[in-house]
């Protein structure tokens, strides 16, 4: 910037300064010095123009030296409080991330609960199939054991059927007819013969040893 002559008034004397900043700031100035000129003659009248003139500038430079020292401490503070807030801003960064990380974890674990669960419900199906074919083995195998052991089971109680039946028929004989125990015992006979027809026949159980028997 060009730099221009600005004459200002103090105390009476007229002072032509060269400046390149604009005559209103330059006059404010002036005002200022004036003021503390008047502010130090004011505390004391036993000093003249010039003396006030020192003190006024020692003020000044005592205000200025606090103005800047508590300039630098808000500097400070204002450093530090940057520092934080990027220390901050780096800690937010970390924890976001983290977060993130810990959000997909999450989402990893919820889809894995769901395919277990998903598998679990399959294999407690299959458990119910084969605990239904166990069921029903195990009862095929009863059913055969109970099929096999009834022909058993029937036979004898026919054949001695038959045979309480000609005792009983024997022991009552003096007291029935002639007619009625031949009655019943052609009944026992017939019903001997129907189970011989039907393969309830006693079958003779030969050694491999007794050839000669045979």
């Amino acid at each position: 910037m060009e730099k221009k002559r600005v004459s200002v008034q103090i105390e009476g004397r007229s002072y032509s300064l060269i400046t390149t900043d604009d005559e209103k700031y330059v006059q404010k100035v002036a005002n200022e010095v004036l003021s503390h000129i008047r502010k130090a003659a004011q505390s004391t009248k036993q000093l003249d123009t010039r003396d006030c003139a020192v003190l006024a500038a020692l003020n000044f430079c005592d205000d200025r030296n606090k103005a800047l020292k508590k300039n630098k401490d808000y500097v400070e503070k204002a450093d530090k409080i940057i520092q934080q807030t990027n220390d901050l801003n780096r800690l937010c960064k970390e924890y976001r991330e983290k977060l993130t990380e810990a959000m997909n974890d999450n989402t990893r674990l919820i889809n894995n609960n769901k395919e277990l669960e998903k598998r679990l419900a399959v294999l407690g199906h299959e458990v119910s199939q084969l605990k239904e074919k166990l069921e029903s083995v195990e009862k095929g195998k009863e059913k055969a054991k109970s099929e096999k052991s009834e022909p058993e089971k029937n036979s004898v109680p026919k054949e001695k059927k038959a045979s309480d039946a000609k005792n009983n028929m024997a022991e009552q004989s003096d007291d029935i007819p002639v007619n009625v125990l031949s009655n019943e015992a052609k009944k026992a006979e017939q019903e001997l013969r129907n189970e011989k027809l039907l393969g309830y026949v006693p079958m003779t159980q030969f050694s491999l040893f007794d050839e000669d028997k045979k």
